[in-house]
């Protein structure tokens, strides 16, 4: 995959494109693409997909939390087979285009492209044009809105949501991977040490990721290499008084420092919600169902 950054690069001319932020790179995105790449086989040209960055909710001062980080998203195209990307710095200057203006200026000036392909609720321009009919220079084939099988609707907003309420397995189902979470191991509080379940704190998580709702998770830590089942909390430690969030993980018979090591976390289930137990004999009792609880998913 070649990627640009810069619409004055050397990207190939006449290519078959489409434009969007493509957060999370989901099913419905897979489809899209898959649609653009056979347009440009049939046609004997290459496909350019720009993505946007950041997110426009950032440069309107409405941020959003993403289901994918800058990086993750360039890995994510590179595993589904991207040929061209371009990560296009959305600045406020682009923001103002209204949609002639943008087709004229950059996508037929700058990039040269051929023909647009975009998803049924994918679009550009100014917000007051997002939801009129395209009337361009260049060819746009709008694709019909994605389902799954049962009717089940594929968009980020709606993964976001499910997240959000901890929804961890239909969320995997619509992105069609594991949701992850990137950081590195911090100091924490060593209380789980001391109570038989030592834990490593996540630490300098990209602010732009949404982390999903609190609770515990069964998951799986990859940590150099290797990967491990584990059982995380994201939440606040009721049981200790905590104020602030904190998302520690526990793997079963494992020991060794991970303090300052780059990890990924992949969650796979809920298991159940945080809460606060009356004393650490009654915490002790349900981290042990949770533990065998988890260890029983990967058997």
């Amino acid at each position: 995959m070649k990627i640009y950054t810069n619409i004055n690069e050397n990207i190939p001319n006449n290519c078959v494109a489409t434009i969007g932020f493509f957060d999370g790179l989901h099913l419905g995105h897979k489809f899209l693409l898959e649609q653009v790449k056979e347009q440009a086989i049939s046609k004997g040209r290459q496909e350019l997909i720009i993505s946007l960055w950041p997110h426009p909710s950032y440069l309107f001062n409405r941020p959003i939390k993403l289901l994918s980080t800058y990086k993750e998203k360039i890995a994510l195209f590179q595993k589904l087979g991207v040929q061209n990307l371009l990560m296009l710095n959305f600045t406020d200057e682009i923001s103002k285009m209204s949609r002639v203006e943008f087709t004229n200026q950059i996508l037929i000036k700058k990039l040269k492209i051929s023909e647009l392909v975009m998803g049924f609720n994918n679009s550009f321009g100014k917000k007051e044009e997002i939801k009129q009919d395209y009337d361009l220079a260049i060819p746009v084939n709008t694709l019909n809105r994605y389902y799954l099988e049962g009717n089940i609707e594929v968009n980020s907003s709606i993964i976001r949501q499910m997240l959000n309420l901890g929804q961890i397995e239909n969320a995997n189902n619509l992105l069609n991977y594991k949701y992850a979470l990137s950081g590195t191991v911090v100091s924490g509080y060593q209380i789980g040490r001391k109570i038989g379940f030592p834990t490593a704190n996540i630490g300098n998580i990209d602010e732009t990721k949404l982390i999903p709702a609190n609770g515990v998770y069964i998951c799986q830590v990859l940590i150099e290499g290797s990967k491990y089942p584990a059982m995380l909390n994201i939440g606040n430690r009721p049981s200790f008084n905590g104020s602030s969030l904190s998302i520690e993980f526990h793997i079963p018979d494992f020991d060794a420092n991970l303090y300052n090591k780059e990890i990924t976390i992949r969650f796979i289930k809920k298991i159940r919600d945080e809460k606060k137990f009356e004393n650490i004999d009654n915490l002790v009792i349900q981290l042990k169902k949770d533990k065998e609880t988890t260890l029983a998913y990967f058997r």
